[in-house]
């Protein structure tokens, strides 16, 4: 288990917060589908960097 996995639940808490906050925005904006290409783009991201960044801990 991580060292930071607490550190990592908390941000993905506030991501998911974030992200909704998001979708709502789109929502009363009227660009919905544009937030929702910004969160996918967003979350690939994030669990991207968590999954190389795990792999290079377990290698270590």
């Amino acid at each position: 288990m991580p060292a930071n996995s607490g550190l990592r639940s908390i941000f993905i808490i506030f991501w998911v917060i974030g992200s909704i906050f998001w979708i709502l925005l789109g929502a009363l904006d009227g660009n919905f589908t544009r937030s929702l290409i910004y969160i996918g783009i967003g979350w690939f991201i994030i669990l991207t960097y968590i999954s190389v960044k795990d792999s290079y801990d377990q290698k270590k």
